[in-house]
């Protein structure tokens, strides 16, 4: 499963999609083991979960946050083994927990309008996420803000199974000074792929076999930086041994990319790419079919003339694709606008958040829609055909009040996890 909730709608898009079952670090030492003894342990009390991540119907992980001692909102990581119904805190490296639990201000006095003081970890939106390739495997990784305009990659690994974590370099030397970021870490298989910004204004690809930390640089076509617009993010969707990879923000995609063997990308189009370009990270159901929402048009494009009849311009279009994402055909239209997340267990099952709207569900290919949970959802995803799991903003809440739902039934009903 994939995920993406950085600060800005672009970004909440690219890592809210299911992809299936989805700076230097000045004055840190790397390749540095932490033993059990050396970890934090979580604080125990009400856990809010800001990235999730399932390998099997029953084992998966929670990183989020809870309350602890300095009575604010500290790191935390929670682990499941019974599909999500009880959850048991694990240990996070001290060292990990201290830069994410360090407060961050916009440097305004406090009580004045517009000051902030927040937990780096949550400081212009949540910026780490946690992802395991098996039950042995697994990557907390992301970025954290050093001061409101500088920001730090994080990569840490545990081999088995969260008992120990080792901090990692990313893309060592070659990490914008004060951009650091990890935009997304998948797994397929027994390889593992991470994506980054470089200081060559583009994007890098690494993989690494999901077993050891030996990230090497793999071969892409070219991955740029976006001229300007909102923040810049990217995603992979990884499934069935087939693999797609797009980056940009909220002016269009600027790099895209098709997986053609382990380490190999090759040129791409994205599904909107004839249509307007706009920032969509598909979802793949199997390794044949993906689906998109694009928006005709997208960012300051007139209505293009391959846009289908009767589309205006700024209307979101579902985009087919059955042949493992070598042509895009257009669905049903969708009706209102700034839909950020797609996801789909299963062809034809397509399901859609937009704000406030929440989750909405189409079980014959996007022709009807029913609603199916409430809330502002910034993850969905699904581990198989009916075990599916979303992540959402409390209804007013700030930044650290979060919720999870899962559903056994393949959407048709969700219901609140209790941690």
């Amino acid at each position: 499963m994939t995920i993406m909730k950085r600060g800005d709608k672009t970004s909440r898009q690219a890592r809210g999609v299911a992809a299936g079952a989805c700076t230097a670090f000045a004055g840190l030492a790397f390749g540095v083991a932490t033993s059990p003894a050396a970890l934090a342990a979580p604080a125990a009390g009400a856990f809010h979960p800001l990235s999730v991540t399932f390998v099997s119907l029953r084992m998966g992980w929670a990183l989020g946050t809870a309350p602890c001692k300095s009575a604010r909102d500290c790191l935390a990581l929670d682990e499941t083994t019974n599909a999500g119904r009880t959850w048991q805190a694990r240990p996070l490296p001290a060292k990990l927990a201290a830069q994410a639990d360090r407060t961050v201000t916009n440097g305004l006095p406090k009580g004045t309008p517009g000051s902030l003081s927040l937990p780096a970890a949550l400081y212009g939106g949540p910026g780490l996420e946690v992802r395991f390739a098996n039950r042995l495997d697994g990557w907390i990784y992301g970025r954290l803000f050093i001061s409101p305009s500088s920001e730090q990659a994080v990569l840490w690994s545990t081999h088995n199974g969260g008992a120990s974590w080792r901090q990692i370099p990313v893309l060592p030397g070659k990490i914008l000074a004060n951009s650091g970021d990890v935009f997304d870490l998948e797994a397929s298989g027994a390889t593992a792929y991470l994506m980054a910004p470089n200081n060559s204004g583009s994007v890098t690809v690494e993989s690494s076999p999901t077993s050891a930390d030996s990230w090497r640089i793999d071969s892409t076509p070219p991955l740029r930086n976006p001229a300007g617009g909102g923040q810049q993010g990217g995603a992979f969707v990884l499934q069935g041994g087939k693999g797609w990879l797009v980056e940009g923000n909220d002016r269009g995609v600027t790099g895209s990319a098709e997986l053609v063997g382990n380490g190999k990308w090759s040129s791409w189009a994205a599904p909107c790419s004839k249509v307007g370009n706009s920032f969509s990270v598909p979802t793949a159901p199997s390794a044949t079919n993906l689906a998109a929402v694009c928006q005709m048009g997208g960012f300051a494009y007139p209505l293009p003339k391959s846009a289908p009849k009767g589309a205006t311009l700024g209307s979101y279009w579902l985009y087919f694709s059955s042949n493992a994402g070598k042509t895009f055909s257009a669905g049903p239209e969708l009706s209102g606008s700034a839909y950020g997340l797609i996801a789909s267990p299963k062809a034809g099952t397509i399901f859609l958040s937009s704000g406030s709207t929440g989750l909405v569900g189409s079980f014959n290919g996007g022709r009807s829609w029913a609603s199916s949970y409430k809330g502002d959802f910034f993850y969905v995803g699904f581990t198989s055909e009916n075990q599916g799991v979303g992540l959402l903003s409390a209804p007013g809440s700030n930044a650290a009040s979060t919720e999870m739902v899962m559903t056994f039934d393949g959407g048709k009903h969700w219901a609140r996890v209790t941690f």
